[in-house]
């Protein structure tokens, strides 16, 4: 299947995180705004849970470089306004994926570590998704400094990183048909999630 979930993990209620590294504060952002959505339940349609999600997944995700990985070498082929006409599918479709995925609340507990690795020029901020009757689910945040500001380049859910599997999805649909094909897809099935 080309386009799986992004991140269906139940997210919900969010412990602070009492430290001052600066790449814990976009990671907190995105869980109050989840939690929010989740909240909210079915007194939120889906238009008004995308209008809300969209401006903190732009601010918190680097979807130009996301994109970009993602993509892979094939990314420098493209001409400018495809590449372009890429970052704002894959950026409706992250946001389409969070309005869908996260709009129900039962319990669940979100916490941040406050010790944040350091891997090369990136971070990895640790959290754990505790659901009130299942298993905890460890979901990794890989932070990267573009521009000042550190953004989430990748999140990795129980050692499987979303961006490798973006990948993976994405060279199936260049293949297919170059970035127009994956574009169109990347449509359809924001379309889809957002019915």
């Amino acid at each position: 299947m080309l386009l799986t979930a992004v991140f269906c993990v139940p997210l919900a209620d969010s412990a602070r995180a009492a430290t001052s590294d600066p790449t814990v504060n976009p990671v907190q952002t995105l869980t109050d705004s989840l939690l929010k959505s989740m909240r909210a339940g079915t007194t939120m349609s889906m238009t008004e849970r995308y209008k809300q999600l969209q401006p903190v997944i732009e601010q918190v995700f680097a979807m130009p470089l996301v994109t970009r990985l993602a993509v892979g070498p094939e990314w420098t082929n493209f001409p400018a306004d495809q590449q372009k006409a890429l970052i704002a599918a894959y950026t409706r479709f992250t946001v389409a994926n969070y309005a869908h995925n996260f709009h129900d609340f039962d319990g669940q507990k979100f916490e941040i570590d406050d010790n944040v690795l350091t891997r090369g020029d990136d971070k990895v901020v640790r959290t754990r998704v505790i659901p009130a009757h299942d298993v905890p689910v460890s979901l990794l945040y890989r932070m990267h400094e573009v521009d000042g500001s550190w953004r989430v380049i990748d999140v990795i859910s129980d050692g499987v990183s979303q961006l490798a599997l973006r990948r993976s999805d994405f060279a199936v649909a260049i293949a297919a048909g170059g970035a127009p094909a994956l574009i169109a897809h990347l449509n359809k099935s924001s379309d889809a999630l957002l019915k």
